[in-house]
């Protein structure tokens, strides 16, 4: 009898063991979708060995449901609808929805034509993520019909609209800028956190990034993601807040010899751009209104230009047809120009462009930024000038 027990125990933990170890080593990504039908939904995210997978399913009257391995860490995942979306007229794709994989069943709603906005709950991680998502939401869906009604020319009624609703964007943006920081401030041991700072190189000064990063607890700081911010701060840390501004000698568009040691006592803005970069060019107008400004308080601006051709001739053609077509006031020098001699790009460790580093009428190194997204050199001059 006690033989056939055994026996009879170790049949029923063969066939029930393995169904229970599967259960247990899964979640369940569970939603509705309002217009979404019976159309499939996918999700996409790397495991913990760091290997990509991909999940879909076919939905049932807006409700869907899949099925994904539980994991021991937060992954970072894209989740879409098979409906198409496009963001412009031109079929640009539109957004999709980041979530975080990890180790709870996770609750997704919302409309299936505006995926990117669903409110996903369910573990610690996803729930933090939906309280950062909560404050932007509103501001960034305004600038997603914003950027639809500009790409959908017969919906703008005319150049003024559009600069009012370029305006209205930039307007938008720079509060979002606050918003966005608060969040990272305030959920220091949140993944959401370590996550956005991986999108929020352009919205800090590369100190104010450092100084972010630092005060984030070390729950996550070795986690895979986390690598993409440590090679950035390894980068810009070549040139930190306080170090000396690595001085050169340049030609500029006038014939005349540029040196930075020429320009001590005086504040400079060293812009790093292109012809060929539209954000640049879109805050050139921005920067001719601060040297208005300041220019006779002892502000000077060296605009250093990086030319995508590789024969110089040309190079120079399209630089001086961009100062000309942008009426730029101040000192520009191109990068193309004796670049075997001296390469400010590489010295700088630029990586993207428009950077702009803030330097001391002393020649230190006040502040570096990438974009025109923050208002930051604007408070540093009024801090510098008292206006």
């Amino acid at each position: 009898m006690k033989t056939m027990k055994t026996l009879l125990i170790a049949t029923l933990l063969h066939f029930f063991l393995p169904k229970a170890y599967s259960q247990n080593d899964s979640i369940q990504i569970s939603g509705r979708l309002k217009g979404l039908g019976n159309k499939s939904v996918w999700i996409s995210f790397a495991d913990d060995a760091g290997l990509s997978r991909s999940y879909k399913a076919n939905a049932n009257n807006d409700a869907f449901t899949l099925k994904v391995p539980r994991l021991q860490n937060p992954a970072i995942a894209r989740f879409d609808v098979s409906i198409s979306r496009t963001s412009t007229r031109n079929s640009n794709p539109a957004p999709k929805l980041d979530l975080f994989v990890f180790d709870r069943d996770i609750s997704i709603k919302g409309d299936a034509l505006l995926v990117q906005f669903a409110d996903v709950n369910g573990d610690e991680e996803n729930n933090a993520l939906a309280v950062y998502k909560q404050l932007v939401k509103k501001g960034e869906m305004r600038n997603y019909e914003i950027m639809q009604q500009l790409f959908n020319e017969e919906k703008i009624t005319s150049s003024a609209n559009k600069e009012a609703l370029m305006a209205e964007a930039t307007a938008t943006n720079r509060k979002l800028v606050n918003v966005k920081r608060d969040f990272v401030k305030t959920h220091p041991n949140a993944f959401a956190s370590v996550f956005l700072l991986t999108r929020m190189e352009n919205l800090y000064t590369a100190g104010d990034f450092i100084s972010t990063w630092n005060s984030l607890s070390p729950k996550y700081k070795n986690h895979p993601v986390a690598e993409k911010i440590k090679a950035y701060i390894k980068k810009i840390s070549t040139t930190p807040e306080g170090a000396d501004a690595i001085g050169f000698q340049k030609t500029d568009n006038h014939g005349k010899t540029i040196s930075l040691a020429n320009y001590k006592g005086k504040t400079v803005l060293l812009d790093f751009w292109g012809s060929w970069c539209g954000p640049c060019r879109a805050s050139n107008p921005h920067l001719k209104a601060l040297y208005a400004k300041y220019q006779s308080k002892g502000f000077e601006i060296i605009a250093i230009a990086q030319e995508q051709k590789k024969v110089l001739e040309e190079a120079r053609g399209l630089w001086l047809k961009a100062i000309e077509e942008d009426a730029l006031p101040y000192t520009n020098i191109l990068n193309n120009e004796d670049i075997d001699r001296q390469n400010l790009v590489k010295d700088y460790n630029i990586m993207a462009f428009p950077t702009k580093i803030l330097v001391s009428n002393e020649g230190k190194i006040l502040m570096r930024i990438t974009s025109s997204a923050t208002d930051d050199i604007d408070r540093a001059l009024e801090k510098i000038y008292g206006f």
